[in-house]
């Protein structure tokens, strides 16, 4: 990321009630957790508690499976 994205994401987080900041940093932590599991039934916990911070903010969202991508997307 570039110095100029990184200071505009860093404004637009900045400006996010605490709470939601906080999901977003355990959201990262899951998903790096998530990337680097290697056991199958962990993944699918970890997935688990992703897609319910996922839901609380109406995302869409693949965990890197090119395959569930909506085409033109």
């Amino acid at each position: 990321m570039q110095n100029h994205e990184q200071q505009l994401f860093l404004q637009f987080y900045n400006s996010l009630a605490p709470e939601v900041q906080r999901d977003i940093k355990h959201y990262l932590f899951l998903y790096d957790w998530y990337l680097d599991e290697k056991d199958p039934k962990a993944r699918g916990t970890l997935q688990i508690e992703m897609n319910m911070l996922e839901r609380k903010y109406n995302l869409e969202v693949t965990h890197g499976n090119k395959n569930n991508q909506r085409e033109g997307a």
